[in-house]
């Protein structure tokens, strides 16, 4: 039994599970937060953004390209 308890042959395989369980963890989370609305209420914001930002560029007169 003691040298079960020594042999630490194993801690390696379980530092990768965890490692494993946690970026997968991470990578559902992430994908839960863009498919429970987070980009749509990105875009949203955006766009409200954008439309209160005036623009005052004069291209000035557009050519006839039919002459």
């Amino acid at each position: 039994m003691a040298k079960f308890l020594i042999d630490d042959a194993g801690a390696v395989t379980i530092d990768w599970v965890a490692l494993t369980a946690g970026i997968l963890l991470l990578g559902i989370m992430v994908v839960y937060a863009i498919f429970n609305g987070g980009v749509t209420n990105l875009v949203a914001e955006i766009n409200s953004t954008l439309s209160g930002i005036g623009t005052d560029v004069d291209v000035g007169d557009t050519p006839d390209i039919n002459n």
